[in-house]
């Protein structure tokens, strides 16, 4: 009889001590997924190329991926959403913000093995979300190349690209951009959100405007 209740006991023990590390391993992988994403994997290379990019004024530095233009192309619609997914970041203030009143610009710098590199007018497409539901045209894809400034950094400008509806208005930038170095034609991708909202904004004290104001040319 004793031996029966200790056989009882261990295999209770094994149940409790198997119940634990899964809560465990849960506990970690929730505190992963709803953290924002680290430092470390925030920005890839290729063959030693990467792109470095500040958003605005904006101290978060966004979710980079770079691959070779042929590799992405040939993606299926499933790693296309995976990388999406990615690039728009875990939580909530994962990535930076244009700040359309303070400074409406992003600025890339080039790598190539460890050095700063000027690919010829590198081209970009935006792809816009707008957020507000009675904006028809939900998605516009804006085509452009990055300028110079004196000091040699690449920068792209941007506008208010959905109508708006309210005071204060938020919209999503996925962004792509396409480059040449070495003879190789890579495309490096990130996503920002941008915003005519000063830092403290209050949403919730937003207001209807009387009649939207379509988006800027």
């Amino acid at each position: 009889m004793k031996s029966k209740v200790v056989k009882v006991f261990k295999i209770l023990f094994i149940i409790l001590a198997i119940l634990f590390v899964l809560a465990m391993i849960l506990f970690a992988a929730a505190q992963i997924y709803f953290s924002p994403t680290p430092e470390s994997k925030r920005n890839n290379s290729v063959h030693g190329v990467k792109v470095n990019i500040k958003v605005s004024n904006d101290e978060r530095k966004p979710i980079v991926r770079t691959f070779e233009r042929e590799k992405f192309e040939n993606f299926s619609e499933k790693e296309i959403v995976k990388l999406r997914d990615t690039i728009a970041g875990r939580v909530e203030g994962d990535i930076p913000c244009i700040h359309l009143s303070e400074d409406n610009k992003f600025y890339v710098e080039f790598i190539n093995k460890g050095k700063v590199y000027e690919p010829e007018i590198p081209r970009i497409k935006i792809f816009v979300y707008s957020s507000p539901f009675d904006d028809n045209q939900k998605q516009r894809v804006i085509e452009g190349e990055l300028d110079r400034l004196d000091d040699g950094r690449y920068y792209f400008e941007t506008k208010r690209y959905s109508t708006q509806f309210e005071k204060y208005f938020m919209e999503y930038l996925r962004i792509e951009i396409y480059y040449t170095i070495d003879g190789v034609d890579y495309l490096s991708t990130f996503g920002t959100v941008q915003s005519n909202a000063d830092d403290g904004t209050n949403f919730f004290d937003d207001e209807n405007l009387e009649k939207p104001i379509p988006p800027e040319e």
